[in-house]
């Protein structure tokens, strides 16, 4: 089975850079006010990114695939969470499309978008997490 792979690496106080392991890199930081200094999106906000991305890239795959020509398409992910809760309450996709196809068809290809996006799959199903903690003492 493929593997993904992510490595994140502090660079200095909360900001860090996120790593593929192919060749591309993000940089990640927190907003001025939580302590950060703002110079890219949190990991929250790029999670949330992710989903909008991954279902706007699915679905354009499955109507390409489909014989579909879409002329517009547009996903807006909008998630709440509590100020005080580290937890997202819920997220709305808002799908907004333009294609030469009946509704029912676009809706249709929807379906087998939302069947086969990894990224929407971890937001509507938990996935375990194990986690390997390595310590090193500095003095």
């Amino acid at each position: 089975m493929p593997k993904s792979k992510a490595t994140t690496k502090l660079v200095e106080n909360v900001r860090t850079l996120v790593d593929n392991s192919r060749t591309h890199t993000v940089v990640c930081d927190l907003p001025t006010a939580k302590g950060g200094n703002d110079t890219g999106p949190t990991a929250l906000e790029l999670a949330i990114m992710a989903l909008s991305d991954c279902a706007a890239t699915i679905f354009a795959d499955v109507a390409k695939q489909s014989g579909i020509e879409v002329q517009k398409l547009e996903v807006v992910a909008e998630a709440e969470k509590p100020a005080d809760s580290p937890k997202l309450e819920g997220v709305k996709l808002k799908v907004n499309v333009s294609a030469k196809a009946r509704k029912q068809l676009v809706e249709a290809i929807w379906r087998r978008t939302e069947a086969n996006c990894p990224v929407v799959a971890i937001f509507k199903e938990p996935i375990p997490v194990e986690v390997e903690l390595s310590t090193e003492t500095v003095d």
